[in-house]
């Protein structure tokens, strides 16, 4: 069961100027998850108010259709939004549109620039990850962020799920003792289920392939959760299951801790159909967690008795239309944050992290060298 601490993180809290809503666009119609999160941003209707709709192909403005889209997502925006106005250029978007809020769902080559334009105009964003091909790239929006105090939430939807929210407090809390091995490992579906010509797989648009499109939410949540840099990197990559790819299908990133802790961060497209199998675990000297894909959290520890021990907690996440229930999360924070100008629990800082630790790898598996990072 959801927990009531828990269960806060899918609650709506009333607005304090419940009379207006805010006022949202849509900047990048060509993202493989844009239709999701448009979904559950109309689950706010009573908060949000989608009004204007960017990209920089006028096509998409007619057809409302991104050439890729995950499976598990709608295929295209609800007709009734051809009727909202629709811009080329996001410095039209921003003049004319007095925007609040904006969703940023474009390439990573172009998401940046957007990024550091929007935050400089004072519009809170909510960006699917990742955003950028490299965190050098996503650091030019972080002097614009501080500078306006806008809020910024970043899809790393991880730090909503129930069963790492409450794997991170049991590990705050010390219950793993002093952290030794780490392991995240995730198949997908593979390059010809997702079709190579995905933007995905194109090194100038999206900069790296699987461990930059899926591995960012599994480093990032090795650094939420353990609370400790990465401080080494070791990684192989291959292009593995199609000919010509131009990003790898299959990353192999050995990591070290600051705490001397090693890691293993497995990924591939591999899957002959749609889906995902994968874990994550943390083993410490007192007791391992396990994160799978069912919602729920497995801990080991020794028992009274002297024998492993397992503990398998089941949290009921609800259904939500569109990215799911994390996603609604998402914007409930992100919501939260702007009411009470605080940070949001994704911020932008946490995005420009994960991606040192990516940078690290491509730069290992390029060289065949281990690269240090700096401990933050």
């Amino acid at each position: 069961m959801l927990n009531p601490r828990l269960s806060t993180i899918y609650t709506r809290v009333a607005s304090p100027d419940a009379g207006r809503r805010l006022r949202v666009g849509i900047v990048g119609l060509a993202h493989y998850h844009v239709t999701g999160w448009v979904e559950t941003l109309e689950g706010f209707d009573d908060e949000l108010d989608i009004v204007a709709l960017h990209d920089p192909d006028p096509e998409l403005g007619r057809t409302l259709t991104p050439p890729h889209h995950d499976p598990t997502l709608s295929a295209s925006l609800a007709t009734r939004y051809r009727d909202l106005p629709f811009e080329t250029r996001v410095d039209d978007l921003i003049a004319n549109h007095a925007l609040d809020v904006a969703l940023v769902t474009l390439p990573n080559a172009a998401a940046p620039e957007a990024i550091e334009r929007l935050a400089s105009a004072g519009i809170h964003l909510l960006i699917d990850k990742p955003a950028a091909r490299s965190a050098a790239e996503a650091r030019r929006a972080v002097d614009a962020v501080r500078t306006s105090g806008v809020r910024v939430v970043v899809g790393l939807t991880r730090r909503y799920a129930p069963a790492t929210r409450a794997a991170h407090d049991f590990i705050a809390a010390g219950g793993l003792g002093r952290l030794v091995a780490a392991e995240a490992i995730v198949a997908a579906s593979s390059v010809a289920v997702r079709d190579p010509a995905n933007a995905l797989f194109d090194r100038e648009r999206s900069g790296g392939g699987i461990l930059s499109w899926l591995g960012v939410h599994d480093v990032d949540a090795l650094l939420w959760l353990t609370g400790e840099s990465i401080v080494e990197v070791g990684a192989m990559a291959g292009s593995v299951g199609h000919r010509d790819l131009e990003v790898e299908d299959v990353m192999s990133v050995a990591v070290r801790f600051a705490g001397g802790g090693i890691g293993t961060i497995h990924h591939a497209y591999a899957l002959p159909a749609p889906g995902y199998r994968g874990h994550l675990a943390l083993r410490g000297l007192d007791a391992s967690v396990e994160l799978r894909s069912d919602d729920a959290l497995l801990v080991l520890r020794r028992g009274d008795d002297g024998t492993l021990h397992e503990t398998r907690r089941a949290f009921a996440v609800p259904h939500v239309a569109g990215y799911g229930a994390q996603g609604r999360a998402a914007v409930i924070d992100l919501l939260g944050a702007i009411r009470a100008g605080r940070e949001t629990e994704a911020p932008l800082d946490a995005l420009i992290r994960a991606l040192e630790v990516i940078d690290a790898a491509y730069r290992s598996a390029r060289t065949g060298r281990r690269e240090r990072l700096d401990a933050q």
